[in-house]
């Protein structure tokens, strides 16, 4: 009866869940695009993913990076842009590592890769001039390529290198980046030009790019390049729906046999409001508050769920909260009282008291920048994390 009881959810930033409920669509497309480009060595359009906070942007990168490297048929990286990090250096050193490995089966592949490997040292040596990260053999750098120490000229030398290869190898290359938004503006723009001239080619190199990040990730890229708009194939990532919160919930417990109680069922959904990072802590509490083993009750359910709610509360939406200045933490609490709504500035400056809509900009900006809130719309602000509203409503009410 162990395997019964072992607890299949699995609360956590950027976890994968035991089911992957209302992802299956976008999963399916991305897969098919990746298929495509295989089968046709060449390039597809780039895709962003953007969403709130714990709906599943990451496990979804995670997914198809993981699938890739399975595949044996991808050069593929991860990688999370940093707020007043570079790009660059992100990149390569995720890359040197990909690369690594991609050169070490023996001296056949080497060569296959050796353009690619000199191409990837001079693009290494802008941000390492030292040349600490090394693959074990000599690699000199290819002088005119990739080395300018512009990162719009030297990502395009970069990717159209590693396209070039992969498709000598019968390959592809996926770059996955999460928090796009959280890039440098030139970044984002060298790395829109890049990804716009690659898919003028006659004959795109095969490489996916996928980028994620907030509900403003579209907004932030235009704002990079005027044309971003049109270039990247853009997929937002919402809430679960009723159907897709009980099968979030069901199936792991069903594959270990025990069934929810409808009446239960009400309850969690209810309380998880189809945020996806609730649903697991929901689950796991709940599952571990059953009084028998092949059941989940009522009486269940409202003990795990206060018990999720407290952990998610003193992890998640506290840590948020502690972390605001008093003038911030006004400006959250006028908000709150929209609920799950966009809240609208003129509004804000009424509730706390200002005199006027730049009273606010400090604080707006310093929630923007440390990811508390976006702006959905022009004279607009929103939680990027589900939930935040009714937490300040229960803890920080006035």
């Amino acid at each position: 009866m162990e395997s019964f009881r072992s607890n299949p959810f699995r609360p956590g930033a950027g976890r994968v869940p035991p089911e992957l409920a209302g992802r299956d669509v976008i999963l399916g497309q991305v897969a098919g695009v990746m298929e495509q480009v295989i089968e046709a060595s060449e390039g597809d359009r780039p895709i962003v993913i953007s969403g709130l906070r714990g709906v599943g942007k990451t496990v979804l990168l995670n997914e198809f990076v993981r699938n890739a490297t399975e595949s044996r048929r991808w050069i593929a990286v991860k990688v999370e842009a940093i707020a007043g990090g570079s790009l660059r250096k992100t990149l390569a050193q995720a890359l040197h590592l990909e690369l690594r490995k991609l050169a070490t089966p023996g001296e056949q592949i080497r060569d296959q890769v050796a353009r690619l490997l000199r191409v990837f040292r001079s693009f290494q040596l802008t941000v390492d001039p030292a040349g600490t990260y090394s693959f074990g053999f000599t690699v000199e750098a290819m002088p005119g390529r990739a080395d300018t120490g512009d990162f719009e000229r030297d990502i395009l030398d970069l990717f159209e290198e590693l396209g070039l290869t992969a498709r000598d190898l019968g390959m592809g290359v996926l770059v996955a980046i999460d928090e796009l938004q959280d890039a440098p503006k030139t970044d984002l723009n060298g790395l829109n030009v890049a990804l716009h001239t690659l898919g003028q080619a006659p004959r795109p190199v095969p490489i996916v790019f996928i980028g994620a990040g907030l509900p403003s990730l579209p907004s932030v890229l235009a704002d990079a390049t005027s044309y971003a708009e049109r270039l990247y194939d853009y997929r937002h990532l919402g809430l679960l729906n009723d159907a897709e919160t009980t099968t979030a919930l069901t199936k792991p417990a069903e594959a270990r046999g025990v069934e929810w109680e409808e009446s239960a069922l009400v309850a969690a959904r209810r309380a998880i409001g189809g945020y996806p990072y609730f649903a697991q802590a929901c689950g796991k509490h709940v599952w571990d508050a059953r009084a028998v083993p092949d059941r989940i009750t009522d009486d269940d359910a409202r003990v795990g769920i206060e018990l999720a709610r407290d952990e998610v509360d003193r992890g998640l939406y506290q840590s948020r909260w502690d972390r605001a200045t008093p003038a911030q933490r006004d400006m959250m609490k006028a908000m709150a009282k929209d609920k799950d709504r966009p809240s609208a500035i003129q509004d804000l400056v009424q509730r706390t008291g200002k005199s006027r809509t730049s009273d606010l900009s400090v604080s707006r900006n310093e929630l923007i920048k440390n990811g508390h809130i976006y702006s959905p719309d022009r004279g607009y602000v929103a939680f990027t994390v589900p939930g935040m509203a009714d937490f300040i409503a229960r803890k920080h009410s006035d």
